[in-house]
């Protein structure tokens, strides 16, 4: 038998896991994910870190040969047998990768009109960007969709973000969600990490606008590559102080 895992990401990507054993899928793909949302795999050349929304495996009698059909025909009339490996994850313990909370618009439409897909796509790559930075570093990006609603929602970013190790805010367009999260994280003493495209991502050509005290701490980027720089030496420079598990203990204890 070979089993199959499709792993649901943000922004509504998904990413596979083909060709597994039994073994291998409940060590390495569900326990991880019934344990902390999170799994590791390599995917193309590099292993990475994914905050992942849902979880579907497939059993077939057959290995997966990508030069004979898709996966997606290769698991056809097949049932998502998902629920027989979750209570058998949930008895054996899986290490946990620090949560670092991303604050992004979330704006655009994927099945909008053009102008509206160049936005969501915007964002969605600036989130792909940053979830690679943050995986390199150790950790694992969270970001809640708001397609991906579940249970209250203001209450689970609260509860995300007192989770997190720290926080990534991008205040590009100044969204007033936006600074709602980093208020709360503000006031809990969560390290924060700020940036923002220097042009508008909505308006394009016109310069952007940080308020209060933020712009002089500010990650100002002009493309993905100069973000991917950007973030990657920040993280690193503060590294101790971003990374630093005791400060989550204390702040993940009150409302």
């Amino acid at each position: 038998m070979s089993f199959h895992a499709i792993a649901v990401l943000s922004g509504n990507r998904q990413k596979t896991i083909p060709n597994k054993t039994e073994s291998q899928i409940l060590t390495d793909v569900v326990i991880p994910f019934v344990n902390s949302g999170v799994i590791t795999a390599k995917w193309g050349s590099e292993r990475r870190s994914y905050q992942v929304l849902e979880l579907r495996i497939y059993e077939t009698s057959s290995v997966w040969d990508k030069r004979q059909s898709t996966l997606a025909e290769h698991i056809k009339r097949k049932r998502n047998i998902f629920s027989r490996f979750e209570n058998r994850a949930n008895d054996i313990l899986a290490v946990k990768k620090p949560r670092v909370f991303v604050v992004t618009p979330i704006q655009g439409d994927k099945m909008g009109d053009q102008d509206q897909q160049r936005v969501h796509r915007e964002y969605d790559e600036r989130f792909e960007t940053i979830e690679r930075v943050i995986s390199d570093a150790g950790g694992v990006a969270i970001r809640i969709d708001k397609e991906h609603a579940i249970e209250d929602l203001v209450g689970r970013i609260k509860k995300e973000i007192r989770g997190a190790i720290f926080i990534v805010a991008d205040m590009t367009d100044e969204r007033p969600s936006c600074y709602f999260e980093v208020g709360y994280a503000e006031g809990i003493g969560k390290p924060i990490v700020y940036i923002a495209s220097k042009q508008s991502v909505l308006h394009p050509g016109t310069a952007t606008k940080i308020h209060f005290d933020i712009h002089q701490n500010v990650l100002f980027f002009s493309n993905l590559a100069e973000l991917d720089e950007k973030l990657a030496n920040s993280i690193e420079k503060n590294r101790r102080k971003l990374f630093d598990t005791d400060a989550i203990q204390l702040s993940g204890e009150s409302d």
